[in-house]
Order: C-alpha cells, then sequence, then structure tokens
C-alpha cells in the first residue's frame, strides 16, 4: 500500500518507476499508472518550478537590502565627515578671534 503527497492510496507493485495497480484496482481507478505517474512528476516539475522562482525572489531581495545597507553606509560616512569638518572649522574660527600675544 503507498500513500500519495496528494492522499491518494493504491496498493501494488513499482515496476520501471510506474505503479504497477492489479486490474481489479484498475476498474475503480480507470486512469493508467503510466498516466497517474505522468501527472504526478508534471506536478513534481510544477513544485520545483515555483520554488525556484522563490528562490530566484529570495536573491533578488538580497540584492535590494545589500544596496540599501550600502546606501546607508554611505550616508553616514558623509555624515561623519561633515560633522569632522564643522567641527574643524570651528576650531579654525575660534582660533583666528582669540589672538595670543605672544611673548
Amino acid at each position: 500500500m503507498y500513500t500519495f503527497r496528494n492522499g491518494e492510496t493504491q496498493s501494488g507493485h513499482w515496476q520501471n518507476g510506474v505503479l504497477d495497480v492489479p486490474s481489479t484496482q484498475n476498474a475503480t481507478f480507470p486512469v493508467s499508472p503510466v498516466g497517474v505517474n505522468h501527472s504526478r512528476v508534471l506536478n513534481v516539475v510544477q513544485e520545483a518550478r515555483r520554488a525556484a522562482e522563490k528562490a530566484y525572489d529570495v536573491a533578488k531581495v538580497d540584492e535590494r537590502v545589500n544596496r540599501a545597507v550600502s546606501a546607508a553606509n554611505r550616508a553616514a560616512n558623509a555624515a561623519r565627515t561633515a560633522a569632522a569638518k564643522a567641527v574643524q572649522n570651528e576650531i579654525h574660527l575660534n582660533n583666528e578671534s582669540i589672538r595670543i600675544p605672544v611673548l
């Protein structure tokens, strides 16, 4: 007895990758074992394609996240540079306004 992913249960034996169902069971399930096997293969292929698409989408999201992180790092570096220059300018301006007499 075999239970497939879709919940269908059949008994028989496997022959060349196909479940060979006894003839009494074929009357209940008029679909040939080869046809059943083909539809299952098709379903598995479709599931694999969907999984591949999801994996591709994840890669695209990762790329977008990396770009956002890179942009944030550039902005932070620019802010640090601007702050350092502002402090340097402030120190420079303060030094010019305070004249220290040379003795």
